[in-house]
């Protein structure tokens, strides 16, 4: 996988994914609001987590995969399970996560749309997941959408070290500071190896978004979470 797991500087990420955006207009109803906005707060609430997440009586990786899905099914989406119906033979938690927005909900991104609280946030190349100098792996690392506020989106990742804060601008994704010292674009690439292109701000390597619809979670797996 990676695997199946105020605004700081911050972390390296340690996660991977892979597939084309299927492009869409997000809508959220009241309901789906509340729950992103708790998926949001869960997020929150982990911010300098090290370890391992615990959530409905189980256990998910120190990883952004597994930070993604303890989010989730802490508020009742399946996350961990969808991934794998939706990508049985992937190996890359991101990846897994990315198809099963796909799957169970919407990939969307550009266009002059925005995410919500709640919505996963994806990013290409944030590590050389085939060790080959080059900047060519899509989809490798995943976060959870905190609030957006002028044009900026403030979201929670697992990076290299702990649960932490960053930014990304897609406006102005080669910007990491405002010249009043906001941050724009938090740094999100490891350097170890160093990869040949050199960007490494969260806007250069921005993906896209996704939302699980509750509604197209299968009525089994649904119900299995919610024990």
């Amino acid at each position: 996988m990676a695997r199946l797991a105020p605004l700081a500087l911050a972390a390296l990420a340690l996660a991977a994914c892979a597939g084309p955006a299927r492009l869409g207009r997000p809508e959220t109803s009241g309901g789906e609001g509340e729950l992103g906005e708790r998926l949001a707060a869960r997020a929150a609430s982990l911010a300098g987590e090290r370890g391992a997440f615990r959530a409905g009586g189980e256990r998910f990786n120190p990883d952004c995969s597994g930070f993604v899905q303890a989010v989730y099914q802490a508020e009742g989406i399946p996350l961990r399970r969808l991934m794998a119906l939706a990508s049985p033979r992937e190996t890359s938690g991101a990846a897994a996560a990315y198809r099963a927005v796909r799957a169970y909900g919407i990939a969307f991104g550009g266009g002059g749309q925005w995410p919500v609280p709640g919505d996963l946030v994806f990013f290409h190349d944030t590590y050389d997941r085939d060790r080959d100098g080059r900047a060519d792996d899509r989809f490798t690392h995943v976060g959870v959408v905190e609030r957006v506020r002028g044009g900026t989106v403030v979201f929670l990742h697992r990076g290299g070290r702990a649960v932490v804060r960053a930014a990304l601008t897609p406006g102005r994704p080669d910007v990491a500071l405002a010249p009043d010292g906001t941050r724009l674009n938090s740094p999100i690439r490891d350097r170890r190896p160093p990869l040949r292109d050199g960007a490494t701000l969260t806007g250069q390597l921005f993906a896209g978004y996704g939302r699980i619809d509750p509604a197209r979670v299968p009525r089994e797996i649904a119900h299995g979470a919610a024990r």
